[in-house]
C-alpha cells in the first residue's frame, strides 16, 4: 500500500496497479466500515510482490483520502495533514451544515483518483479510477458540530465536463454509514439544478443499477407530479417540452415517467401509444435512412413524438398520486436531508 512518500504535493497521477490487495474493512477518520467490493488500491509498501493478499483494514485520511496499510504511518499522517475539507470551490452551504465542493479532475487529480478508489469499495460496477481528468466531482460533506472548521465526507457524484449524450451524472456514491438519510436524492437534485442553471436538460449515465433505477424513478415521479400539480393550480398547459425545461429532466425520461404514471394523454390517445407508434415508425425510417440520424439531439431521443403538444391530464388521478406522494413525504424521517437551491453558489463556468 501507499505511504506518505507515495503521494507528492504535485497531485501526480497514480499508475494503474499490476498488484492489488483485497480490503476487508477501512478506517475512515474515526469510523470503521466493512467493504463490499474489491478496489484496486496500489500495493506500494512492504516491497511485496504477493498478489491478491487480503488486508484486514486499510486506513484512509477522511480529508485528503490518502491511504495506508500501516496504522503508525496513518496516525503520523493525520497529525501532519492540514486538510479539513475537500479541495476545489464550495458551491453549496446550508444552515444544517451541509456543504458541496466542486472538484476538477485535472486540478485535483490525486484526490479524485483516491475518491474513485474509495467509491469502488461500495460500488460493484464502477470501472473508472485513474482517468479522472474528463470529470467534475461534487463532494458532499457535513460540518462537524464541535469543530466548525472540520468537515466529514458523506458521498459524491461525478459527471463528464463534456458529454455528447448530455449525461448530468456519471457515478454516485454515499458512504454506508450515511445511507438511508436522503443524501442520494440530495445529490440527484443538485445534479438537475446544475443542469437547469446551464440551460440544458440531462439524464444519468446508462445503464442504471437496480438501486439507481429505483432511486431515479422515485425522483422523476415526485418531481413531475409536483410540477404538474403546480401547472394545474396556475392553469398552465403542460407539455413534455415545458416539463423538461422546468425540471432539467430530459424528454425521454419525462415521457417514460408519464407512461409509468398513466395520467397524461395527447388528444384521445395515451402518451404511451403516441410514443410507441412513433418509435415504430422511426425504427422503420432508420433502417432505410441510417445516415440521416440527427446526432445533435441532446435528449438522445429515438422518436419524433410531438413534445410541444398539450398534455391532457387526468386530474383525479393526478390528485390521487399527489396525495400519495405527500403521505410518503410525511412518513419520511424528520432528519432526512433535502437539497435547497437557495443555498447554491453557482457561478458561470470559466
Amino acid at each position: 500500500m501507499a505511504d506518505e512518500d507515495s503521494f507528492s504535493d504535485d497531485d501526480e497521477q497514480l499508475d494503474i496497479p499490476d498488484n492489488t490487495k483485497h480490503i476487508l474493512s477501512i478506517q475512515l477518520g474515526e469510523i470503521d466500515i466493512d467493504c463490499w467490493f474489491h478496489s484496486p488500491y496500489i500495493d506500494a509498501d512492504e516491497g511485496s510482490n504477493e498478489k491478491n493478499r487480503i488486508v484486514d483494514k486499510l486506513f484512509i485520511c477522511e480529508f485528503c483520502l490518502r491511504y495506508f496499510s500501516d496504522s503508525r504511518k496513518y496516525h503520523r499522517h493525520t497529525n501532519e495533514c492540514n486538510c479539513r475539507h475537500p479541495p476545489g470551490r464550495k458551491i453549496y452551504e446550508d444552515p444544517n451544515g451541509l456543504c458541496v465542493y466542486e472538484v476538477d479532475g485535472i486540478a485535483s487529480q490525486l484526490y479524485c483518483q483516491c475518491l474513485c478508489l474509495l467509491a469502488k469499495l461500495f460500488l460493484e460496477r464502477k470501472t473508472i479510477y485513474f482517468d479522472v481528468s474528463p470529470f467534475l466531482f461534487y463532494v458532499l460533506v457535513e460540518t462537524d458540530k464541535r469543530m466548525k472548521n472540520v468537515q466529514h465526507i458523506i458521498g459524491y457524484f461525478s459527471k463528464e465536463k463534456l458529454s455528447d449524450e448530455c449525461y448530468n451524472l456519471a457515478c454516485l456514491m454515499i458512504l454506508p454509514h450515511y445511507q438511508r438519510n436522503g443524501f442520494g436524492r440530495f445529490l440527484i437534485s443538485l445534479s438537475y439544478e446544475l443542469t437547469k442553471l446551464e440551460k440544458k436538460t440531462g439524464s444519468p449515465e446508462k445503464p442504471l443499477s437496480a438501486l439507481g433505477q429505483m432511486t431515479y424513478k422515485s425522483y422523476w415521479q415526485a418531481t413531475i407530479l409536483t410540477k404538474l400539480e403546480e401547472y394545474r393550480r396556475s392553469q398552465v398547459h403542460a407539455t413534455v417540452t415545458q416539463l423538461s425545461i422546468d425540471t432539467g429532466i430530459c424528454a425521454d425520461d419525462i415521457v417514460q415517467t408519464l407512461i409509468d404514471l398513466r395520467l397524461a394523454h395527447i388528444g384521445k390517445s395515451t402518451v404511451e401509444n403516441n410514443y410507441r407508434q412513433q418509435e415504430l415508425r422511426d425504427q422503420q425510417h432508420r433502417r432505410r435512412f441510417k445516415s440521416n440520424i440527427d446526432t445533435d439531439q441532446c435528449d438522445n431521443n429515438n422518436n419524433t413524438l410531438d413534445l410541444t403538444a398539450v398534455l391532457a391530464i387526468d386530474e383525479d388521478l393526478l390528485h390521487t398520486n399527489f396525495v400519495r406522494l405527500n403521505n410518503r413525504k410525511s412518513s419520511v424521517k424528520l432528519d432526512e436531508h433535502n437539497f435547497d437551491p437557495r443555498y447554491l453558489r453557482f457561478t458561470s463556468r470559466r
